[in-house]
């Protein structure tokens, strides 16, 4: 007879678990969490016009620099961390990253192929490991006798009137630079 209440309680609590359980994540993940979004900084064009002037004052006189926008990961198709299913953990986490981090600005497009100013030469591009790509540029930096400088673009804080970014070598963390640019009356300079 105990055994059996036993078991009868250990089932209803059971039951109740799993119902608080689907309302958590009914609440976590519902109707309130659809409401959250990033926002692209204001005037993002002119911020990456202002970017592209700042990397080319660092560069030497008649140099050339390769700048990927936009890296490509591989992702190998058996890796059980790639199942192509969101878990709940990985959506709350998301959740709290835009909670974290409203704005954004999207590094990836909206810059020209190259850039020539005073004399140095920029060019934008796409990267998977070593090898940089553009419609008019392909090279893999291994193959290579002489290394092309190549460098990736990143923002590493994002806000509404100022933005943080890294111009990094990939292969060397220790040759980076950061930058700063903040928005004045709409419009974005280096600080």
């Amino acid at each position: 007879m105990m055994k059996c209440l036993f078991l009868n309680i250990y089932k209803a609590s059971l039951k109740q678990f799993k119902f608080l359980s689907i309302a958590f994540v009914s609440v976590a993940c519902g109707s309130g969490s659809k409401d959250l979004k990033q926002t692209e900084v204001e005037n993002s064009t002119q911020l990456k016009s202002e970017i592209i002037q700042e990397i080319a004052k660092t560069m030497s006189p008649k140099d050339t620099l390769f700048l990927v926008t936009q890296r490509i990961l591989g992702v190998c198709g058996n890796d059980d961390r790639y199942d192509g299913k969101t878990t709940i953990n990985e959506k709350l986490e998301e959740q709290k990253h835009i909670k974290e981090n409203p704005y954004f600005i999207d590094l990836s497009k909206g810059f020209d192929e190259q850039y020539t100013i005073d004399g140095k030469i920029l060019f934008t591009g796409t990267a998977f490991n070593n090898e940089f790509s553009t419609t008019t540029q392909h090279f893999n930096n291994d193959s290579l006798k002489i290394k092309k400088t190549v460098r990736d673009i990143q923002a590493l804080k994002v806000k509404k009137d100022s933005v943080e970014i890294i111009l990094r070598n990939q292969s060397d963390n220790e040759d980076s630079r950061t930058f700063l640019f903040v928005k004045n009356n709409s419009k974005w300079e280096k600080r």
